[in-house]
């Protein structure tokens, strides 16, 4: 896409959709696209703070049944009976639909209590399910009541018959004629070992011999009619596990639509879950959308918070009368970083995404963004780096308006600098005309002047320290900055000699303009502090601010307690005076209970006390409260998960186990965990299933990238641990490999493997053809 080349959105999206827990979400994340609409966008930043709650009471619904959903609901659609694993595979469906409930359930917002009602009722299906199957998936003996005395019939009669037979390997007539005093099973049927020569002396049925024939399996005659009716229960049995699965599978069948529906719901649910994830980590925030200004406040880059930085922050103000922001300053200074950070919002905010900015930020909601930024030669149209970026800019011509928005990184830089000010002046004015909203980076100096006060085109820059001679990162609006090529030359560690040669060749111009650069950056300087003076100054009046409005939720919270204690007094008082009053003294018990209401102080309803954010925690105590020890949190200096350990401390400091690390660090640096706990989990436990059932990472073997000799290797030990450990199934992701060759040479592994019951290719709803499921078991 033209707009998001080099704009580190591919990044981000990657970022959102390892969040993800199932492989369908991962793949819609990545086609995520910009929203119809205003209305829509503001829709997705609603769904997104309100999936935050969630996130922050720490947990996580898991949806990993949504990859297995086509394997089983394919089949179900005609009516199939499903297979035991199949069923399984449904519970486990049921389980993530119970437990994202009971999540919802905890939350009050529209969306939780509308999300909540399409998921369907999946208590029915799972009690269902629970009868019939163990939670490995075995059938229960007692899931009717003719399957149970079948079975008890079964153990009855193989126990008869394991004493008959045992009485006759005992037997000293019989001793002589036997192999070994052993009894075994041939074809279902309990035998014992008879020598070759000495089968005509032992009445019974022959079903077998050894290879050398000096081995004759028989069933003895005396044991025949209970082997018989052995074989004839356990056929019964198979018939009546038949009869329960199919009454199941016809059960399922009415509920087709609902799981459909509910599937929808946990896919879109995880990918929202997956956004509101991101948001927390980068502490992004909704914006409002408006017509024609650009409000960022305290815009900073989210790959930089990602990454466990603390970036540095600008505010960005554009409008109809200034439009294009001129960015100007030396090399390695931020500007590309902001420019990307400008864009980043923009692509962000029309995708629905909260951005990466302070509260009461607002942009339009752009319906085009064009970059040039980075490299953009073509070889195959013959293109040079120049001849494309020219290509790119008359391309930008054609925007109109000012919802659409150009991202321009070194205009006409990468030829002779007059001529290349010459063409930027030019696509500059054509894009005011325009009336667009433009961000460009620049070093040449003829575009930082000459623009009237009319123009569209504010100047702006970022600062450089000249006395510890590296960039600030900050923004100075309404000023252009210098490149300072020889300062950033020393600051990289340039050898000094040809530093100094470089000085020498300066133009006598130029030599003038470095010697008063000392006193203009000692103005920006200035200004940079009184800019800083003033964000103290602001943050100082939001933190007053949220003071009183804490007290304010705190004195109507008392107000409301007095008040009750109030009330239940009077209450108790007028209780007493009726027990003592008698029943012959009506008129003076009517008297006394006038003058005690009269005499009641009036009770004043306050306005309902509107609970905080569930993510903002103001004291250390609230901190202690939402997260005691044993809870998860997210450790923003070491950018991973970690376990408090204790309660806030005199100083507010918490002793958190991250790893193998122990930290003590102050409440307020701590966010709520990115991995929250799986409700599904606990649901899980509960119903006796193993964890290793819900771990689809440990069935899944990922081979992508490798030869196919290493591949079959690997596939090969993972097949033989997960028999071990008697797995059902596994999952191979392969991708396609060269001509499909890795492809085709695991599957023609997996058709010639005793391991392997069946595989099959992941359909669209599953994986795809990149993603073999393979169904294990020895026959």
């Amino acid at each position: 896409m033209r707009e998001l080349k080099n704009l580190d959105w591919n990044d981000l999206v990657d970022k959102i959709s390892n969040f993800t827990t199932s492989e369908t979400a991962k793949d819609e994340v990545q086609k995520l696209s910009n929203c119809e609409s205003e209305a829509a966008a503001q829709k997705s930043f609603y769904q997104i703070e309100c999936a935050g709650f969630i996130l922050t009471s720490g947990v996580r619904p898991h949806m990993e049944s949504v990859d297995l959903f086509e394997l089983w609901h394919t089949r179900l659609k005609k009516n199939a009976v499903l297979k035991p694993l199949e069923i399984r595979d449904v519970r486990t469906f049921c389980l993530e639909s119970v437990a994202l409930k009971e999540c919802l359930d905890q939350q009050s917002t529209d969306w939780a209590q509308d999300t909540n009602s399409q998921i369907m009722k999946a208590i029915e299906p799972l009690s269902a399910i629970d009868q019939l199957l163990t939670p490995s998936g075995d059938i229960r003996m007692e899931a009717s009541e003719r399957l149970y005395s079948l079975s008890k019939e079964k153990d009855q009669l193989a126990k008869q018959i394991q004493n008959q037979m045992d009485r006759l390997v005992k037997d000293h007539q019989m001793e002589s004629m036997l192999q070994d005093r052993y009894v075994t099973t041939r074809e279902g049927r309990w035998v014992i070992p008879v020598k070759g020569g000495l089968k005509q002396f032992v009445p019974g049925v022959v079903h077998g011999s050894s290879q050398t024939k000096q081995t004759v399996y028989i069933e003895p005659e005396a044991v025949i009619p209970m082997n018989n009716r052995l074989r004839q229960v356990e056929i019964e049995i198979e018939d009546e596990i038949e009869r329960l699965l199919t009454e199941l599978s016809h059960y399922f069948f009415s509920l087709v639509s609902d799981f459909v529906r509910t599937k929808s719901v946990l896919q879109q649910t995880d990918i929202i879950l997956a956004k509101a994830q991101l948001a927390i980590l980068v502490e992004a925030k909704p914006c409002t959308f408006s017509q024609d200004t650009i409000l960022l406040n305290n815009l900073f880059h989210p790959l930089l918070k990602v990454s466990g930085k603390k970036p540095i922050t600008n505010s960005i103000e554009l409008n109809q009368k200034k439009s294009i922001l001129l960015l100007s300053g030396p090399n390695a200074g931020g500007k590309t970083v902001l420019l990307k950070s400008i864009g980043l919002a923009a692509q962000m905010a029309r995708c629905g995404l909260p951005i990466c900015t302070s509260e009461g930020s607002s942009l339009p909601f752009f319906k085009d963004i064009m970059t040039a930024i980075g490299d953009s030669q073509s070889v195959d149209e013959d293109l040079s780096t120049f001849a494309a970026h020219l290509k790119l800019l008359n391309s930008a011509l054609e925007l109109k308006s000012f919802d659409r928005l150009i991202l321009i990184d070194e205009i006409c830089g990468s030829t002779d600098p007059e001529e290349g000010s010459a063409l930027a002046k030019a696509f500059i004015q054509k894009y005011s005309e325009n009336k667009i909203f433009a961000v460009i980076t620049s070093h040449l100096t003829p575009l930082k002047t000459g623009w009237g006060e009319d123009s569209a085109v504010i100047n702006g820059s970022l600062e450089f320290n000249t006395h510890l001679g590296k960039p600030t990162y900050r923004y100075l609006h309404g000023i252009s900055g210098d490149s300072l090529a020889l300062l950033t030359a020393k600051r990289v560690g340039v050898n000094a000699e040809v530093l100094k040669a470089a000085s020498e060749n300066l133009s006598p111009l130029a030599k003038k303009r470095l010697i008063e650069l000392e006193s203009i950056e000692k103005v920006k300087e200035d200004l940079f502090k009184l800019q800083e003076s003033y964000q103290k100054k602001l943050a100082e009046f939001e933190n007053k601010n949220k003071d009183l409005e804490k007290r304010i939720v705190d004195f109507e919270s008392k107000k409301e307690v007095e008040l009750q204690k109030t009330l239940q007094k009077a209450t108790a008082k007028i209780e007493t005076e009726i027990s003592q009053i008698k029943a012959g003294e009506t008129l003076d018990r009517h008297r006394k209970l006038q003058n005690i209401k009269f005499n009641l102080p009036e009770i004043v309803k306050g306005a309902p006390v509107i609970k905080a954010n569930p993510g903002n925690i103001s004291s250390s105590a609230e901190f202690a409260e939402r997260f005691p020890p044993g809870t998860k949190v997210f450790v923003p200096s070491l950018n991973q998960d970690g376990i408090v350990q204790s309660t806030p401390n005199s100083k507010g400091e918490v002793l958190i186990l991250s790893n193998s690390l122990r930290l003590q660090l102050p409440w307020e640096e701590l966010k709520p965990a990115q991995k929250g706990s799986n409700p599904t989990a606990r649901l899980a436990r509960q119903g006796g299933v193993a964890s290793a059932s819900l771990n689809n990472e440990e069935k899944t073997v990922d081979l992508r990238g490798q030869n196919v000799d290493t591949a079959l290797t690997k596939l090969e030990n993972a097949l033989d641990l997960a028999v071990t450990q008697q797995e059902d199934r596994i999952k191979i992701v392969h991708g396609h490999g060269s001509s499909d060759i890795l492809k085709k040479s695991i599957r023609n592994f997996l058709s010639r493997s005793v391991y392997v019951k069946k595989w099959k290719a992941g359909g669209s709803e599953s994986g795809g053809d990149g993603i073999t499921w393979v169904e294990l078991g020895l026959d």
